[in-house]
């Protein structure tokens, strides 16, 4: 099982957007949810391994739902992904907010 968290660490790092990579590249090492078993990572792998990177982004930044995407891409592993973006974008927006005031 480790391993299969070390190629998706690999697979969060090496994405052609840089957005992408920071976003997925926390959400594994810190947020991946913890009853995903062997299975699910062989597949969060390969979904990785497929996804393109523009539709990542989308997702990553709220600009699609994962719906959107229902039938070409693992619709609880982009729920997984878009739940976390949404909180991140949520505590950066906020920590950009308190330096401005």
């Amino acid at each position: 099982m480790e391993m299969l968290k070390k190629k998706a660490i690999f697979q969060a790092a090496r994405r052609a957007i840089l957005e992408n990579e920071v976003f997925l590249k926390e959400f594994v090492v810190e947020h991946l949810p913890e009853d995903y078993n062997e299975q699910d990572m062989v597949d969060f792998n390969y979904m990785l391994e497929k996804i393109f990177d523009n539709d990542l982004f989308d997702i990553v930044m709220g600009n699609k739902q994962p719906s959107d995407f229902e039938g070409v891409y693992n619709q609880r592993f982009l729920t997984d992904i878009a739940d976390f973006a949404v909180k991140k974008r949520e505590a950066i927006k906020s920590n950009v907010d308190k330096r401005i005031l």
